[in-house]
Order: structure tokens, then sequence, then C-alpha cells
């Protein structure tokens, strides 16, 4: 099972309202620079602390930085028994591929 999905993927599933739960991974301090709608920031170091208050049943798309720390907290919500994609590339690639895109429409 894959276990990545790319920005443009995220981008596709998100504009389809898919039943998702979407969580930014990022420190708060750049949650508050620049933060995609629908995200929520979580930060990676509050993640264990606050499993209780994720939504179990629905997938969650996990957005860092460049992917990195999206992939630990993969592996912990599942673990938990939480569906989570990582999208990869993070923040970075979302900034230059989506955002530029998003410009043109």
């Amino acid at each position: 099972m894959e276990f990545e999905i790319t920005v443009i993927e995220a981008f596709e599933r998100m504009q389809k309202s898919e039943e998702l739960q979407l969580l930014d991974l990022r420190p708060a301090q750049d949650f508050q620079k620049k933060s995609i709608p629908g995200f929520v920031n979580l930060p990676m170091s509050e993640l264990s602390a606050e499993l209780g208050q994720l939504g179990g049943k629905k997938t969650t798309l996990l957005l860092c930085e460049d992917g990195s720390k999206s992939h630990q907290a993969r592996v912990l919500l599942e673990a938990c028994g939480y569906p989570s994609l990582v999208i990869r590339g993070g923040m970075k690639d979302w900034e230059g591929i989506i955002e530029p895109a998003l410009g043109d429409i």
C-alpha cells in the first residue's frame, strides 16, 4: 500500500470534499506565517498528546515542511489505528506546484 500522495493528488482529494482530516505538523510560528486553508495546526511535538482529539475514521492528510516529519507522524497514527497519508514534498512542493497553478486560474 502506498502511504504517500503528491500535492496534486492531495489538492484533488480536497476539491472532491472527501471525508478528510487535514493536519499541518509544522511549528505554530510557521503555520501562522503561511498555511493552507482547511488544515489544522498540530505541531509534531504535540501529536502524541493530542491523538485522542483526532477523528478515527477519516483519512488524515499529513503536511510538514518537506514530508519527513509527516512520515514519522504516519507511523504513529497508523499504529494507533488512524488511516493517514503523507503529502510528499510537504509545504515546499505545495508552494512550488499548487500555488503557481492556482495563480493561473
